[in-house]
């Protein structure tokens, strides 16, 4: 007798009950993603919609975001300082604190917050008949009042008797005079013009660190005086002096940043980190590391001791050794023109494909060591302020993310990289499972597409089902639905799941049975 041999094929299940982030490489698991939109980490394991958003303002010309006991923007060649427009900029690409002063670079500008005063960083004055003492320069027609004492100011223009052009500190300040050292000057008059100055450098990348502003220059850093960053000329011998070096490493700078009791300069393939308290104990060690991207200086952003910043090949944690690289999920994806913030468990990163100039939000998840992706805007700057992230476009929208915001009203997908199941042979799916949470008005969707297939397929759609007793007491739709499935052989199938408002997704099941190899 011949064995009797069973037509019917048992089938298989696979569980997917953690769902991971982006993965755009290879050796992926299961649960990642080759692509979404709208989706946050904070329901992992389960699969949820982003936070919701809220549009807090619109400008022209959008530039930057800066925090300092409020938000300031700056967009169309103004300064606003919680909404309110507090002086005229250029540019206003750069930004720092130092004390309660904001600067603005490259347009040298200061804004006080305590006092609300808004003026000019340098001083530049020209006066003529000058009159000279071994330690003052006096003027009658006044003036001399910009400065202050403690200014190191450079003096030029002095023909009669040019030992008299330098640069002194000034010790006191009247209208008319100003005093310094004694033997500072040849004595005598000046009947021409000349021209004193506190002048601030361009400087092209700054921040603080200990009570200082700190840039860059070419190759040069430059630190300001202790607690006074309208001075960078201070050299008296004194702790709180300014502080000049250059450095002969190749390439430009692309940012510097405050971290732990160091300042570091980067440049893409450098890093120069500068130790110390007072130019007596300065000390700049060079390391040859992954630095940050050029015009990615606004990406560096410190959460729990740790610098993350977008460099050449990728997103970079620097926690004081070697930078690690954090997304290698991205595959081989380069990105630039990075800007992010951080409200200290999720690290905002807004940046761009050079190749197609296709831009991301990207967000990654610091304790689960996930990515994620929001949408495709591009963002001009981010800030962390009042304990929420805020958004500022290239079309000048600035929206606030809140973790209590409402998003019935958000789209949003989630491609599945492919499943193969394991399984060298064709398979055929026959049911998918899912276990659902829907929010008021959702809905959700799901697609498939086999192998080498170019169309998606929609398989299934369903609502939120509520009565009115359950809408108003907050409750979600929670099932379990079965997907049956015409069964189609295939060596793979990617799942595209879509919708539009809350829904919080905690097991998909695959149902399958296998064929033969062809």
């Amino acid at each position: 007798m011949l064995p009797f041999l069973n037509a019917e094929s048992e089938n298989s299940k696979k569980y997917t009950i953690a769902f991971r982030g982006l993965n755009y490489g290879e050796g992926w698991q299961d649960g990642e993603l080759s692509d979404c939109k709208n989706l946050g980490s904070h329901m992992f394991p389960s699969m949820a919609q982003s936070f919701g958003r809220s549009l807090r303002g619109e400008y022209t010309d959008a530039r930057t975001l800066f925090v300092k006991d409020g938000l300031f923007v700056v967009a169309g060649g103004k300064l606003y300082y919680n909404d309110a427009e507090v002086g005229a900029v250029s540019h206003g690409a750069r930004m720092a604190a130092v004390g309660n002063y904001v600067v603005i670079f490259p347009d040298k500008k200061a804004y006080n917050v305590e006092t609300g005063e808004f003026s000019d960083m340098g001083v530049h004055l020209t006066v003529s008949n000058a009159t000279f003492t071994d330690s003052a320069i006096s003027v009658q027609a006044g003036g001399l009042s910009a400065f202050k004492a403690g200014d190191g100011v450079t003096i030029e223009g002095c023909a009669e008797h040019p030992e008299n052009n330098k640069t002194a500190i000034v010790r006191s300040v009247t209208d008319n005079t100003l005093t310094f050292y004694e033997n500072t000057f040849t004595a005598g008059q000046q009947a021409g013009y000349i021209t004193i100055s506190r002048d601030i450098p361009d400087l092209e990348h700054i921040c603080e660190s200990n009570y200082r502003l700190w840039g860059t220059m070419g190759n040069t850093i430059y630190g300001s005086k202790y607690g006074d960053p309208f001075n960078f000329q201070v050299f008296d011998g004194l702790s709180g002096d300014s502080y000049t070096i250059d450095v002969a490493t190749e390439g430009d700078f692309t940012g510097c940043i405050a971290f732990g009791n160091t300042v570091c300069f980067f440049k893409e393939n450098t890093l120069h980190k500068l130790y110390g308290t007072k130019p007596s104990n300065f000390q700049l060690v060079t390391t040859q590391v992954n630095g940050v991207k050029e015009d990615s200086e606004r990406s560096m952003c410190v959460i729990n001791e740790t610098l993350y910043y977008l460099g050449v090949h990728g997103v970079y944690a620097y926690t004081g050794s070697v930078p690690e690289l954090i997304s290698p999920n991205f595959g081989g994806r380069m990105y630039r023109y990075g800007c992010a913030a951080s409200d200290g468990e999720r690290y905002y990163i807004s940046m761009c494909r050079p190749y197609d100039m296709t831009w991301g939000l990207y967000v990654y998840d610091i304790r689960r060591n996930i990515w994620l992706k929001e949408d495709d805007t591009q963002y001009v700057d981010i800030a962390f302020c009042d304990g929420c992230i805020y958004l500022l476009s290239e079309d000048g929208k600035l929206e606030r993310v809140d973790p209590t915001g409402i998003q019935s009203e958000i789209e949003w997908s989630a491609t599945f990289c492919p499943f193969h199941e394991t399984v060298n042979e064709r398979k055929g799916y026959s049911k998918f499972h899912m276990r659902l949470e829907l929010g008021v008005n959702a809905w959700v969707a799901v697609e498939i597409r086999r192998d080498t297939d170019t169309k998606w397929e929609e398989v299934y759609q369903t609502h939120a089902d509520y009565t009115l007793e359950g809408a108003l007491s907050g409750l979600k739709d929670r099932r379990t639905v079965s997907l049956p499935i015409l069964p189609a052989r295939c060596d793979s199938v990617e799942i595209r799941l879509r919708g539009k408002g809350e829904c919080i997704l905690r097991t998909f099941i695959r149902e399958f049975f296998v064929g033969s190899d062809v």
